[in-house]
């Protein structure tokens, strides 16, 4: 069996604390059977419910990357130095 981690709100995962116990399950065992029934198609998910904004910071997270700080920003900036330096490179005279 595949284990990972899962990022839920903390009201979230208690009310399905909650609500596992009061039905005699484990959130884990939920979890599963709800995976095993979106795989077969017997019920559908729909990602509009979602803006893509809440996403970005649980991809960040999930990869252990660019979690303090927006990739498109700092790679702009990043880009931007290395062409000033290319562009002084070029007008540079190489007997001085």
């Amino acid at each position: 069996m595949h284990r990972t981690t899962l990022n839920v709100s903390e009201r979230v995962f208690q009310q399905a604390k909650i609500k596992a116990l009061r039905d005699d399950l484990t959130v884990s065992e939920v979890i599963r059977d709800l995976l095993v029934r979106w795989v077969a198609g017997e019920i559908q998910v729909s990602s509009t419910d979602r803006a893509e904004d809440s996403r970005i910071p649980l991809a960040r997270a999930a990869h252990g990357m660019w979690a303090d700080r927006n990739p498109s920003i700092y790679l702009t900036a990043s880009r931007s130095g290395l062409k000033q330096r290319d562009e002084e490179l070029a007008h540079a005279r190489l007997d001085a």
